[in-house]
């Protein structure tokens, strides 16, 4: 089993159809078939369904997909980060971001960074906190932007920005007194919530003796407050979530908890002294 063998396989696997990898990889499709049937004998099982209509993975292809990608991923870093050693004026960079970072991520310096460095590649992975931090821990991503709380004793972090929570209100909820709310506010309209937070806001509802009725949760801000865009309920969001992406047909309004605030971190893994690159990055923000 090769790289070449493993990039060949992930591009039958995404096409579902040999002939159309073998246009995408501009081959021909009997050296492609080839090659699959070689990686099936090597690895003793066979690893594509094969019919008129294309080919689907069996159980053993599902699985190897999943270990191809990572390597494929790795070598390209490798490759990309000991060509770049000491420099920090090339090379690819992995990035990982949650959704609820819009407005945090790109910042002013870290365009002027890909500005002065046009060899800089960032690649941007998305997902949320806890599943970037996985892939902080298995090196597969280099540093990555998450939103507390949570726990990762082995992440060195620092702190981008602190912001409170805040309501994103459709204008048929719209029958509050005052342009900041209280928690007790939203007890008698229907909330759409981020599951990220929803231990936070459960918590405090039960301290409160409040049994508000949950509409929607969702995992990511930006589709909680689309939800209240449409008039589904009332959103409760981080506040440059809400500012970034509400509509004319909604309010935002603070809400007066100091509990319910959440911080931006750059987190790294504390086992790494960063590369040139990284350490651009890192000063960026």
């Amino acid at each position: 089993m090769n790289f070449r063998q493993l990039e060949y396989f992930l591009a039958v696997a995404d096409a579902g159809q040999i002939t159309a990898a073998a246009h995408q990889l501009h081959m021909a499709q009997p050296p492609l078939s080839y090659q699959i049937k070689q990686l099936e004998n090597d690895l003793g099982v066979p690893l594509l369904n094969r019919s008129a209509n294309g080919v689907t993975l069996t159980p053993a292809g599902r699985l190897l997909q999943d270990y191809a990608r990572q390597l494929v991923d790795l070598r390209e870093r490798a490759d990309s980060q000991v060509r770049s050693l000491g420099q920090g004026l090339a090379g690819v960079l992995s990035v990982g971001v949650v959704s609820s970072s819009i407005g945090a991520t790109p910042n002013a310096k870290l365009r002027t960074l890909t500005r002065h460095y046009p060899k800089v590649q960032i690649r941007l992975f998305e997902d949320n906190t806890y599943g970037l931090i996985d892939r902080l821990e298995k090196h597969l991503i280099d540093v990555a932007i998450v939103r507390t709380p949570f726990s990762a004793p082995g992440l060195t972090s620092k702190e981008l920005t602190t912001e409170s929570m805040v309501a994103v209100v459709p204008h048929k909820y719209d029958h509050f007194a005052g342009a900041t709310l209280r928690v007790e506010d939203l007890a008698e309209v229907p909330l759409i919530i981020y599951r990220r937070f929803e231990q936070i806001f459960q918590t405090t509802f039960d301290q409160k003796g409040m049994q508000p009725f949950i509409a929607c949760t969702c995992d990511d801000a930006r589709t909680a407050v689309q939800w209240a865009d449409a008039r589904m309920g009332v959103a409760v969001v981080p506040r440059t979530v809400a500012e970034e992406t509400s509509g004319v047909a909604t309010s935002i309004r603070a809400i007066r908890y100091q509990p319910w605030r959440t911080t931006l971190k750059l987190v790294w893994p504390t086992t790494i002294t960063p590369s040139p690159l990284l350490q651009r990055f890192i000063d960026s923000y």
